[in-house]
C-alpha cells in the first residue's frame, strides 16, 4: 500500500495532499499560476481509483483544450495500466458533448440526423458563403457577425429567453440557416455544447453513456453560462463536483467566460470544501510580486495564499520605455542575442503581444532578430487544413464512414473540383430545395438519370470515382492502411501527401485513435482558437491568449500600452484585459521584460485605440507599480 501511496502523492506538499485526497463533498481548489494544478488533477484521479477504490467508469475529468486532455490522459494511463485499471473519461467539454449527443442520437429530434458537425473550412467556405448569397449580403463579415451573435446567444443562454427569435437582428437569417442545415444535415460546432445542455435539462429520454459519480473540471474560470449549466445538470444526476481554477486567469471573455462562476461556486454547491494551493513553483520572487500587483487591482478577486517557493531566486523584472518601435525592436533583438550567448535556449524565450493583426507589431522585431541570425516562429493557421488535397482526403474519409451519404463532403469535392462552378452547385441546391431533400440525394438522382443539370457527365465521373474508392477501402480491415491508401490515391504530390499523413498521424498518436470514426470526431471538436503550438529551436512570438498554460525562462511582453491594454475595452471587458496581462506576466520563470513606446509611427500608428495618433502611454495596469522603468 505504501508503494501505491507513493505513486499517488510522491513529493506532494501538504496543501497538495489535502486537495488530492479530499472526498465526500464538492470542492473548489484555487490554484494560482505554477502551483501544480495539473499534478493535482492527475493524482486526484489516481487517488479515487487506487486509494478509494472508485470505478474508473464513474469518473469524468473535463478540461479546456484537446492538448491538455491528451496530456492528462497519458499521465493517468501510465500509472493505472500496471494496476490493470481502465483510464477514466478525460475529455474536452466539446468532445464530451459530441459523445453524449451521438450516444443519444435516436432520441434527439432537434438536430439533423445523422449528427454531422461542420468543420471550420466547411463553415467558412460552404455555409457562410451560401448564407451570404441567399441573404443578398455584400460582405462575408456580415454573415460572420450573425453567426457570432447566434453563438453568443447559445453560450449565454439568451437563446432560451422568451421571444428570443423576435429580437434576433436579421429576421431572415434564422430561417435560411435552418433551411441550409436541413439540405446538408449539418450542425454548427458552436451549437454542440448548447444542444447537449438543452437535451440534459429538457429531454427526459436523454441518458448519459455512464453514471458519473465524480466530476473533475480543469480551468473552471474559463466556463461560460452554458458550460456552467451543464455542470449543474451533472451535479443533479448525482456527481460530486471538484473544480480547479483561478479567477485571476479568466481571460476568455470573447466566449463569454466569467470569473463569477468560480467565485460563487461555494454558494451554488452546498457544503463545498474550500481548498487552495500556496506555493508558486514557477515564478521568481520579483516576477510574482509584480504580477500580484496587477491582480490586486481587481477588488473582486478571491484572496489567495500564493507565495514563491522558499528557494526561489529574486528574478529580474523591468519595464523598457522606447522612443519608437524601431528602437524597441533593435533593443529586444540585442537582449535576446545576449541571453542566448549566456546559454539560454531560444525556445525558453518568448515574445508576447496583445494581438498582431497582419504582423504589424511583430514585423520590425522579426526583422531585427533575423538580422542578428536568430530564428523566429509565429503560429499561423494550419497550412494543412486549408489545402484542397486535405479537403479531398477528409471528405473521402467522411464518405467512407457514412457510406456515401455525407452531403457536406460531396459538396466539398464538387466545389474544389476544376470545371464545376458555382452555377452548377447552385442548380443542384435549387433542386434539393424544391424537392425538400438532401444535397446528396439529388446527386444520386443525377447519377441514376432522374435529374438533369449542367456538367452532368463531370459530376457523374467524380461521384463514380469516389464510390469505387469507398468500395475498395471498405474491404480493408487495418485502420492505418486505410489512411495511407486514401492519402496516396488522392494526392499525387509526395511532399503534400507526407505533410497530410504526418498531420493525421499526430492526432492519432496524441489521442490513441484506432478507427476512422474517432479520428473524424477528434478533428471535428478541436478548437484552433485555443490550442497552442510552439517551435523548439526558435524564439516563439505568440499572442497573450496563445501563451496560456505555457512557461518560459524569459518573457518579453511587447507594446504594453494603454492603447492596446485595455484599449477600447471597458467594464468587465477591461477586467479581462487586466487578467490577460497577469496571465502573461506569470508565464516567466526568471526574467520578465515589459516594453512600451512613447510613439508608434508608420503602420503601427493606426493600431490600437486612437488610431492615427502616434502617441502612446504605459498601460494603466502598470502606471502605479514600483517596477523599474528603463528609458532607452
Amino acid at each position: 500500500m505504501s508503494e501505491v501511496k507513493n505513486e499517488i502523492y510522491g513529493t506532494s506538499t501538504a496543501d497538495q495532499v489535502k486537495a488530492i485526497s479530499h472526498i465526500g463533498t464538492h470542492a473548489r481548489l484555487l490554484a494560482g499560476p505554477g502551483t501544480g494544478k495539473t499534478r493535482i488533477l492527475t493524482r486526484r484521479v489516481l487517488s479515487l481509483v487506487l486509494e478509494h477504490n472508485r470505478d474508473p467508469e464513474e469518473i469524468l475529468l473535463l478540461t479546456f483544450t484537446r492538448l491538455a486532455a491528451a496530456q492528462l490522459k497519458e499521465e493517468v494511463r501510465k500509472v493505472l495500466e500496471p494496476h490493470n485499471k481502465e483510464v477514466p473519461t478525460i475529455s474536452t467539454i466539446h468532445a464530451f458533448a459530441l459523445r453524449q449527443i451521438l450516444f443519444n442520437s435516436k432520441v434527439i429530434d432537434v438536430l439533423p440526423q445523422p449528427i454531422r458537425i461542420a468543420d471550420d473550412w466547411e463553415e467558412r467556405f460552404i455555409i457562410q458563403e451560401d448564407l451570404k448569397r441567399v441573404l443578398g449580403l455584400s460582405r462575408i463579415s456580415e454573415v460572420q457577425d450573425l453567426i457570432n451573435r447566434l453563438s453568443a446567444d447559445w453560450e449565454t443562454l439568451r437563446a432560451e429567453e422568451q421571444g428570443w427569435e423576435e429580437t434576433f437582428p436579421n429576421a431572415s437569417f434564422l430561417g435560411i440557416w435552418r433551411e441550409h442545415r436541413a439540405m446538408y444535415g449539418e450542425t454548427l460546432r458552436a451549437e454542440l455544447v448548447y444542444q447537449f445542455k438543452k437535451q440534459l435539462s429538457q429531454n427526459r429520454n436523454f441518458k448519459l453513456d455512464k453514471q458519473y459519480k465524480h466530476l473533475l473540471i480543469d480551468e473552471f474560470q474559463d466556463l461560460n453560462s452554458c458550460d456552467l449549466a451543464i455542470v449543474r445538470e451533472l451535479y443533479k444526476k448525482g456527481a460530486e463536483v471538484f473544480v480547479v481554477g483561478d479567477d485571476d486567469q479568466s481571460i476568455y471573455g470573447f466566449r463569454y467566460a466569467n470569473p463569477v462562476g468560480i467565485r460563487q461556486f461555494p454558494e451554488v454547491y452546498p457544503d463545498t470544501k474550500r481548498l487552495a494551493l500556496e506555493t508558486c513553483f514557477r515564478c521568481d520572487k520579483r516576477i510574482l510580486k509584480a504580477a500580484e500587483f496587477v491582480a490586486n487591482l481587481d477588488t473582486q478577486r478571491l484572496p489567495k495564499p500564493t507565495k514563491p517557493r522558499t528557494d526561489a531566486n529574486d528574478g529580474d523584472v523591468k519595464i523598457f520605455n522606447f522612443q519608437d518601435q524601431n528602437k524597441e525592436a533593435e533593443t529586444i533583438a540585442n537582449l535576446i542575442k545576449q541571453l542566448i550567448g549566456e546559454g539560454i535556449c531560444s525556445n525558453e524565450i518568448v515574445i508576447l503581444l496583445r494581438n498582431d493583426m497582419n504582423g504589424v507589431i511583430s514585423k520590425p522585431i522579426v526583422e531585427a532578430l533575423t538580422r542578428n541570425g536568430i530564428k523566429t516562429s509565429i503560429p499561423a493557421e494550419s497550412s494543412v487544413e486549408n489545402k484542397n488535397e486535405y479537403r479531398i482526403v477528409l471528405s473521402t474519409l467522411r464518405l467512407l464512414l457514412s457510406e456515401g451519404s455525407d452531403s457536406l463532403a460531396w459538396r466539398t469535392l464538387l466545389q474544389i473540383e476544376d470545371g464545376i462552378g458555382e452555377k452548377t452547385i447552385n442548380e443542384v441546391q435549387a433542386k434539393a430545395k424544391e424537392k425538400g431533400v438532401r444535397f446528396e440525394e439529388i446527386l444520386s438522382q443525377i447519377i441514376q438519370g432522374q435529374e438533369e443539370c449542367r456538367f452532368k457527365d463531370k459530376i457523374i465521373s467524380i461521384v463514380n470515382k469516389v464510390n469505387e474508392q469507398i468500395s475498395r477501402y471498405q474491404e480493408l480491415e487495418n485502420f492505418t492502411e486505410v489512411l495511407e491508401r486514401v492519402v496516396n490515391d488522392n494526392i499525387s504530390n509526395s511532399e503534400i501527401a507526407q505533410e497530410i499523413s504526418s498531420f493525421m498521424k499526430l492526432i492519432v498518436e496524441e489521442q490513441q485513435i484506432d478507427n476512422i470514426e474517432n479520428l473524424l470526431k477528434a478533428i471535428t471538436v478541436s478548437s484552433k482558437d485555443i490550442e497552442q503550438e510552439t517551435e523548439d529551436d526558435a524564439i516563439n512570438i505568440l499572442t497573450m491568449h496563445q501563451a496560456k498554460g505555457l512557461t518560459f525562462d524569459v518573457c518579453f511582453i511587447v507594446a504594453v500600452e494603454d492603447e492596446f491594454i485595455p484599449g477600447k475595452n471597458q467594464g468587465e471587458k477591461e477586467g479581462d484585459e487586466r487578467r490577460l496581462l497577469y496571465v502573461s506576466m506569470t508565464r516567466a520563470r526568471h526574467k520578465l521584460f515589459i516594453t512600451y513606446c512613447s510613439k508608434r509611427t508608420g503602420n503601427q500608428m493606426y493600431s490600437g485605440r486612437n488610431s492615427g495618433n502616434p502617441n502612446r502611454t504605459l498601460s494603466r495596469f502598470l502606471q502605479d507599480s514600483n517596477i523599474e522603468i528603463v528609458q532607452i
